[in-house]
C-alpha cells in the first residue's frame, strides 16, 4: 500500500500536465506544419503531367454545349488543370479535392462542389503561404483563368470578402444552382501563420468557357 499513493499521484500529475499542455502542443504542432509549407512547392514534376485543351478544338453538341458524357471527369487526387490571375503572376496546378496532401502541391477543388463548366459554385483553395497568398492583392475586375483537361474557362472577380470559414453566407453561395460563379479562398490575414478561423473568399463571376450540357 505505501507504494500505490505515489504511484496514483504520478500519475495524476502527468495526466494534469497533459491535460493542460494539449492546447499549447496542438497549437505548435499545427505551426510546425504550416512553417513546412513556407517554401514555395515545386510545381515542375506535376505540370508535365497536364496538357491544356484548346477550345476551338473541342467537340459542341445541339445546343453549342459540352456533353457531360464526352468529358473525363477527375477523380480524387488529380491534377486536372491550372488556376491563373495574369495580373498577379498567379499560377497554381489544380487537383480535385482538397486534403492536407493536396495542398502542398498546389490548389485543391472543394469535391462537393461542382466542375468548371457546370452550373453552380466552383470552390478552390490554397494555403496563403504560396501563390495563393497573392490573393491580398486581388481586385474587382481582376480575370481568373481556369485551364483544365476537358477546356479552358474565365471569370472575373466581382467581390472580394472576409469571412468565418462558417459562414452560412458562403455556404448558400457553395451549393447554389442558379449560375455559373468561381469562389477561390485562403487564409486571414494573409500574413498569418496557425490557426485562424477566417478566410479571404475572391468570388467570380463567368465568362466564357465550354458550358457543360445544363440549364442556364
Amino acid at each position: 500500500m505505501t507504494f500505490v499513493a505515489p504511484i496514483v499521484f504520478l500519475i495524476f500529475g502527468y495526466s494534469l500536465i497533459y491535460v493542460i499542455g494539449k492546447p499549447v502542443i496542438q497549437f505548435v504542432t499545427s505551426s510546425i506544419q504550416l512553417f513546412l509549407l513556407t517554401d514555395t512547392p515545386n510545381f515542375e514534376a506535376t505540370e508535365q503531367s497536364f496538357t491544356a485543351v484548346n477550345n476551338k478544338k473541342i467537340v459542341m453538341n445541339a445546343k453549342n454545349e459540352l456533353s457531360s458524357s464526352k468529358i473525363d471527369y477527375p477523380v480524387g487526387g488529380q491534377l486536372y488543370g491550372k488556376v491563373k490571375i495574369e495580373r498577379l503572376q498567379l499560377n497554381v496546378p489544380l487537383y480535385f479535392g482538397d486534403t492536407e496532401e493536396i495542398l502542398r502541391e498546389g490548389a485543391g477543388q472543394f469535391m462537393g462542389s461542382v466542375y468548371p463548366g457546370e452550373v453552380g459554385t466552383t470552390l478552390i483553395g490554397g494555403h496563403n503561404v504560396d501563390d495563393f497568398g497573392k490573393l491580398g492583392a486581388a481586385q474587382v475586375g481582376d480575370e481568373i483563368t481556369l485551364q483544365t483537361t476537358y477546356g479552358n474557362y474565365t471569370y472575373r472577380i466581382n467581390q472580394l470578402d472576409v469571412r468565418n470559414k462558417k459562414d452560412k453566407v458562403i455556404d448558400e453561395m457553395i451549393y447554389q444552382r442558379e449560375d455559373r460563379r468561381l469562389i477561390l479562398y485562403t487564409c486571414y490575414p494573409i500574413d498569418s501563420l496557425g490557426l485562424t478561423d477566417d478566410r479571404l473568399f475572391a468570388i467570380g463571376e463567368f465568362v466564357s468557357g465550354p458550358k457543360i450540357d445544363g440549364e442556364d
